[in-house]
């Protein structure tokens, strides 16, 4: 894992005086789901400088998996830590959002991350929190990446991040397999990947396909280096 992807956010972001006031006037009503779609100017403006602010700080990866989203292709989610319909008191709260990539954000839907959901606080540290919290968590204490390709937890946080967000996709390990290939690598990366093909099967959700993506990858590399001829 890079340090590039072992962030810690260390600050979330910083609403300007026109925003907070645009979220105070919604407060004042009543904080309800459908506040997010609000068309005042700047509630509009929080939201499109928030996903700018983050995706920056998380060094425009992606909050679950760390994988690079590049924002000409797709957009970033921004997305509420804990689930703004069921807490819409903390919808527009900055600690509670950062951004994600498609994929994670949907498998994590609605998903109960608090360790109290009756709390009435929002939790300023990691133990309030049963999945990763880009602000209050160093990835690598809960996650590992098995050949910089596999995702494996090491807590139960990180158990319950892989599990919820689907890390275990078989997209994923291809992307990182091709990272891995096109990246400078130390020792072989051959052998590496052949190693990977024969851990257990509940480190991805399709064995066959994966060994698919490794033998090409192999030979790829093969033809990169100049093993084989292409």
């Amino acid at each position: 894992m890079t340090e590039q992807e072992d962030f810690v956010v260390q600050a979330p972001y910083q609403p300007t005086k026109e925003e907070n006031k645009a979220i105070m006037e919604l407060a004042v009503k009543g904080l309800m789901a459908k506040c997010w779609d609000s068309k005042k100017k700047y509630i509009k403006s929080f939201k499109k400088h928030l996903r700018e602010d983050m995706y920056e700080k998380q060094n425009k990866l992606c909050a679950y998996c760390r994988i690079h989203v590049p924002l000409a292709c797709v957009s970033m989610h921004r997305e509420h830590i804990v689930y703004k319909d069921d807490h819409p008191q903390w919808m527009f709260l900055p600690e509670n959002l950062c951004v994600a990539c498609p994929t994670c954000n949907e498998f994590k839907g609605t998903t109960e991350v608090l360790n109290d959901p009756e709390t009435t606080t929002y939790p300023e540290t990691s133990t309030g929190f049963k999945i990763i919290h880009p602000m209050y968590d160093k990835y690598s204490e809960h996650i590992e990446l098995v050949g910089d390709v596999l995702y494996r937890g090491k807590t139960d946080k990180g158990n319950f991040t892989i599990n919820t967000c689907h890390l275990y996709r078989v997209d994923l390990a291809e992307e990182r397999v091709d990272m891995k290939n096109y990246a400078e690598n130390k020792g072989n990366i051959i052998a590496e990947l052949i190693k990977l093909i024969r851990m257990p099967d509940t480190y991805v959700d399709d064995k066959e396909k994966f060994k698919e993506i490794v033998i090409e990858a192999v030979n790829a590399y093969k033809v990169k280096q100049g093993i084989v001829k292409g």
